[in-house]
């Protein structure tokens, strides 16, 4: 029996084009051997060469665009997921204890309001000149283990200058292939290739950690990160910005308690839940929600440290912020305490409500697939 797949696959449009302009620059005769890298005359391609040139430098000449969330520089690019009655799990109700709870009640969700939220939220992005892209899963999603849970988290995927880092999940059984999917779509129509995925029983929910700075990467260890996931991850983390691992600071959080999140007293096993950057000298946090150890580190390197007050962080999580640039976020609307206090201290505040999502998981990051950073600052750049 003859094969059915495609001899070619299909192409994301920016690769194809760069195909295209390649081959009509052959057909021209406009290129020439003088264009290829540490050419001399009569000599074979060197050893030293190749042996040091980056992949980095080397990816966008292939898929034809770069690509990565690093850092805190300005966000360029994203996508979020269309929205549709599927996030109203209707395997919920057999047993409303099997599933993560937040603040507020999963029974209330409108998943109308929820559409509405989340196309008020990309024309805040837009306005603020992010380019963001739509997502649709099939419908109905299924994942591993039967129907998928939760595709409106966007952020599943976490994606680093070179490719995607395909995430290994934790304790969601439906929510095993969001990632999978999301790097698939991130790779068929933006050209965005996979460079890792944590394997064997390593677990790392990568898309939920986040940069104070190009060489501050903040993680976790818990419920969704063991050690194996994490020495899976970090590694490639540093890679992709161009560090050696030693020269990349990890801030992983020691998580509290034995759930995703307490909906009494906030704590969660995610870092972009208790923590995020607003500018490359300051964080907004939810203290509870942070080891001593962690809390130490930022306070003794003189960062200003915006506190979440526990009411807003249980119903809202406020600490769970879009970084735009530094000095830029957007924050949920219905935690006005928290967005004050973030403007109190020098940052500019973009708001948008957002209260239907913490009912079924998560924030305004959590939603946000992030596709493109320029570079920003290190850590050494912070006012001393």
């Amino acid at each position: 029996m003859a094969s059915s797949v495609p001899k070619t696959p299909p192409l994301p449009q920016v690769w194809a084009d760069r195909i295209a302009d390649t081959q009509a620059e052959l057909a021209s005769g406009g290129f020439t051997l003088e264009g290829m890298p540490g050419y001399v005359p009569g000599e074979p391609p060197s050893v030293d060469t190749w042996h040091h040139m980056d992949y980095l430098d080397i990816y966008p000449k292939i898929y034809g665009r770069e690509c990565g969330a690093n850092g805190i520089g300005r966000l360029r690019e994203v996508a979020l997921v269309n929205i549709t009655e599927s996030e109203r799990f209707p395997l919920y109700d057999q047993d409303p204890e099997y599933f993560p709870t937040m603040g507020l009640s999963h029974d209330d969700l409108d998943i109308s309001r929820m559409r509405d939220q989340s196309l008020e939220y990309q024309a805040k992005l837009e306005e603020a000149g992010v380019l963001v892209h739509r997502i649709d899963f099939p419908q109905p999603a299924v994942g591993a283990f039967g129907p998928m849970r939760g595709t409106w988290a966007a952020n599943e995927l976490l994606v680093v200058r070179g490719g995607s880092i395909i995430e290994k999940v934790a304790i969601s059984p439906f929510g095993t292939g969001r990632a999978e999917y999301l790097a698939l779509w991130a790779f068929a129509c933006l050209g965005i290739p996979p460079v890792a995925t944590i394997t064997g029983t390593g677990v790392c929910e990568a898309g939920p950690c986040h940069w104070l700075a190009e060489d501050v990467f903040v993680a976790g260890r818990g419920l969704a990160y063991n050690s194996d996931g994490l020495d899976q991850l970090l590694p490639v983390v540093a890679t992709s910005a161009g560090l050696d691992p030693s020269e990349m600071t990890t801030l992983a959080v020691n998580f509290p308690g034995n759930i995703y999140f307490n909906p009494r007293t906030g704590q969660s096993h995610h870092p972009d839940m208790s923590l995020c950057a607003l500018d490359v000298d300051k964080v907004i946090c939810y203290p509870p929600g942070l080891d001593f150890r962690t809390y130490e580190w930022l306070r003794k390197r003189g960062y200003k440290i915006v506190t979440v007050e526990m009411e807003e962080q249980r119903l809202f999580a406020p600490a769970n912020v879009m970084l735009i640039e530094p000095g830029l976020v957007v924050m949920h609307s219905e935690a006005p305490d928290a967005a004050a206090a973030v403007r109190k201290a020098g940052v500019e505040v973009i708001e948008t409500p957002y209260s239907e999502f913490l009912r079924i998981g998560g924030g305004l990051h959590c939603s946000t697939l992030r596709l493109l950073r320029d570079k920003g600052p290190y850590s050494t750049d912070r006012p001393s």
